[in-house]
């Protein structure tokens, strides 16, 4: 009698590999992953993961996350307390992209998202970092404030960025901020959803798809 050969199959879903989230930078780094922080926006630090707000309603903190991580990037983040200092967390931020770099991780393959509040912290930590190679985008940052105050950072930026408003939020253009900087790289999106800022409490595609477009080019 001829004996009976079992082959077994074994299936790896390697882009789930890359689907992860932490709160820090991971114990184990893929050395070809992209790597994403993801800053908040402020009221999460106020209410929690779970914000709600009575003017654009429920921030989706986690659906955000979740959404990015199965775009195949390996999602850094972490609720901030209301009262953080924007640079001294920008600050803690550079030492964690340092931890990256060291292990091989290029600054091309960094991004940092910051939304709002967090915007704020994302151009702190591009003032602190000045890559080239680094990725940064803003989601809803410039208000006229935002605009008037970032002038003092008037050609000490670098980098790679991308701004994403909504027509009808009061945050709008940051072309003020970086009319007169020495970018590697600028693009501004303009949606016209008619949310406000609204628009980056949940992940729409209206801003992601475009923003993992960017990412990836």
């Amino acid at each position: 009698m001829r004996p009976f050969i079992f082959t077994i199959l074994l299936v790896i879903n390697y882009s789930a590999i890359a689907q992860t989230i932490n709160e820090s930078v991971p114990a184990f780094i893929e050395k070809d992953g992209k790597y994403l922080f993801y800053l908040h926006g402020g009221i999460v630090g106020a209410q929690g993961p779970n914000a709600v707000s009575p003017y654009y309603g429920p921030y989706k903190y986690q659906a955000i996350l979740d959404s990015l991580a199965a775009r195949a990037f390996h999602v850094i983040s972490k609720v901030r307390p209301v009262d953080t200092n924007e640079e001294a967390y920008a600050r803690k931020m550079a030492r964690q992209i340092d931890i990256l770099h060291s292990q091989g991780i290029s600054y091309d393959n960094i991004f940092v998202v910051g939304a709002s509040l967090g915007a704020y912290i994302t151009i702190e930590l591009a003032y602190i970092m000045k890559e080239e190679e680094m990725n940064f985008t803003l989601l809803g940052l410039c208000s006229d404030y935002a605009v008037d105050y970032y002038q003092k950072y008037n050609q000490q930026l670098k980098g790679n960025f991308l701004s994403i408003f909504e027509s009808k939020d009061e945050k709008h253009s940051c072309e003020g901020i970086f009319k007169n900087q020495t970018l590697s790289s600028y693009q501004e999106i303009r949606l016209t959803m008619g949310n406000g800022h609204a628009f980056l409490y949940q992940p729409y595609t209206e801003w992601i798809e475009p923003l993992v477009k960017w990412m990836t080019k």
